[in-house]
């Protein structure tokens, strides 16, 4: 009779352990639960960011990307011709494309911090040129030519982009661009008769645009 109180006590503290144990688990489950909730709450904010700053690069790098122009730079220069430019060039850097100035050059007549444009003859003069004013006048001298050529409705070798060239009678996107690669390796056109000079462009397609061209 005395063994049973005995086991009853026993059973109790076996349950109490048993139950405490069980409430150990649950509340150690519980601690792992969450951890698991925060780090992939944090891994997906840290892909949100990721996302947000390569969509900002991406946007800074579409704005830093300025359109092509083409100048004409003559006169005392080691390689005249027409380059290609970005948008945002000044004078001095095309006259360093086309090689720098000769010995007896006056560079410093010009403006060579003003922006180039589009389609502009830069004519780098001599010094004596600088002083009697002749480089002004050809300057000038040039700007009214090409003025007076869109007045014409006359597209100027030289100059046109391949929108503008693509224009002429017969001159398709390919041809246009042989005109401007000619451009490019040979330099500037000194007639309009030069146009046959460059591949794919004869005779004939020469007698169909020579009333739509100049230099």
């Amino acid at each position: 009779m005395r063994r049973r109180p005995v086991m009853v006590v026993v059973i109790i503290v076996t349950l109490t352990l048993f139950l405490s144990g069980c409430e150990k688990e649950k509340e150690a489950s519980g601690i792992e639960e969450i951890s698991l909730e925060e780090t992939a709450e944090s891994g997906e904010t840290e892909e949100e960011d990721l996302s947000g700053e390569t969509q900002e690069e991406d946007t800074e790098e579409s704005g830093e990307e300025p359109g092509s122009i083409f100048v004409y730079v003559c006169g005392q220069v080691a390689a005249p011709g027409v380059y290609e430019l970005p948008g945002d060039a000044r004078v001095y850097q095309a006259i360093e494309m086309a090689g720098g100035t000769l010995e007896g050059a006056s560079p410093e007549s010009l403006n060579l911090a003003q922006q180039a444009e589009d389609g502009q003859k830069i004519y780098v003069p001599t010094e004596e040129e600088a002083q009697t004013g002749a480089a002004l006048q050809d300057t000038m001298g040039g700007a009214q030519d090409t003025a007076s050529d869109q007045e014409a409705g006359k597209v100027n070798l030289n100059t046109a982009g391949l929108e503008e060239l693509m224009t002429l009678t017969g001159i398709g996107q390919t041809r246009a661009e042989a005109i401007l690669a000619y451009r490019e390796e040979e330099g500037a056109f000194r007639s309009p008769e030069d146009i046959m000079n460059v591949e794919g462009i004869k005779e004939g397609i020469y007698e169909k645009l020579k009333d739509e061209i100049t230099v």
